[in-house]
């Protein structure tokens, strides 16, 4: 006989005021968990025209297994440095 383990993901959460100008607050926690600071994008998902759904935007190089956890994100001007390192252009 095979038992395996399930994995249940708990799902938080909170009532919340919205302001009069439509702005909600991500609760600290979260915001922290997250790793989401005010430089940080997010980005909202309208599903079947009663769910919000909000997820940071993350950086392709971030998706696979946390390849950069740890390390400060790249500034625009490190992140176009890389490419120009990547892609030179030729003449």
């Amino acid at each position: 006989m095979t038992i395996k383990k399930i994995d249940f993901k708990m799902t938080k959460k909170l009532t919340q005021k919205v302001s009069s100008n439509g702005r909600i607050v991500i609760p600290k926690e979260w915001r922290d968990k997250l790793a989401i600071n005010d430089t940080n994008l997010v980005e909202m998902e309208l599903n079947e025209d009663k769910v919000i759904l909000i997820r940071k935007k993350i950086h392709p190089l971030e998706i696979e297994d946390n390849l950069f956890e740890g390390v400060s994100p790249f500034t625009d001007d490190e992140l176009e440095e890389v490419k120009r390192s990547l892609f030179p252009i030729k003449n």
